[in-house]
């Protein structure tokens, strides 16, 4: 079971969401669109993320605080002596959504827990997955010019998440259940085949998920 709860997140996306109005609200007031680019968007409301978080948790254990020291944890929790830490993400122009780690530091710990936020691009609606003793094993290969970060792979992270708000989908299941369901409508053997071979690939490819994002009002 998470203990960071989907009361915790709702409560912290609040006060990241009216917090994410206000500092939109001072930077047109000086000719400026902090949507213009979202990657320094998500930069800017990473230390309240790391704060609002800090504060939902506190409520149940009062020993939970946030560091935002270079090198120390986002967020410490002694009672529990668990080390949280936060990510700010939103889609890829693709549509694509990539749940980043750095290597050296997940190396060096061995296992860390991460709480990921996936924001959209008005910062209205969100996904909050909570992962627990996630290792390198769960991430994919340093690639040439990553500067150290690496991606998840889902296919074996997923397996240590907990959805707080919105919703995972497995494409793979969503995938499968479409095609079985035409090979009971197929009306030629050639059909079938084909079909057969499609649920063949989606059965032995490993799991991709895509995410739905939950507006908070």
């Amino acid at each position: 079971m998470s203990y960071v709860t989907r009361a915790m997140a709702i409560s912290a996306l609040t006060k990241m969401k009216n917090f994410h109005e206000e500092i939109v609200s001072l930077y047109r007031c000086h000719n400026m669109d902090l949507l213009d680019n979202l990657g320094r968007r998500n930069i800017v409301m990473s230390q309240a993320q790391e704060a609002f978080f800090a504060q939902a948790l506190n409520e149940r254990y009062p020993d939970a605080h946030e560091d935002g020291k270079t090198g120390q944890p986002d967020i410490i929790i002694p009672s529990l002596n668990k080390e949280l830490e936060c990510k700010l993400t939103s889609r890829h122009k693709g549509g694509a959504i990539s749940l980043q780690s750095d290597f050296q530091t997940l190396h060096q710990k061995g296992k860390l827990d991460y709480l990921y936020v996936i924001a959209d691009n008005g910062f209205e609606s969100f996904a909050v997955l909570h992962f627990r003793d996630l290792t390198t094993a769960d991430f994919r290969e340093v690639a040439n010019g990553s500067r150290g970060k690496v991606a998840m792979a889902k296919h074996r992270g997923m397996q240590k998440c907990s959805m707080l708000v919105g919703n995972a989908v497995n494409v793979n299941e969503m995938n499968l259940t479409k095609l079985r369901q035409k090979v009971t409508l197929a009306r030629t053997d050639l059909q079938k085949v084909k079909l057969k071979k499609r649920i063949q690939y989606w059965v032995e490819t490993p799991a991709k998920y895509s995410f739905e994002l939950e507006s908070i009002s």
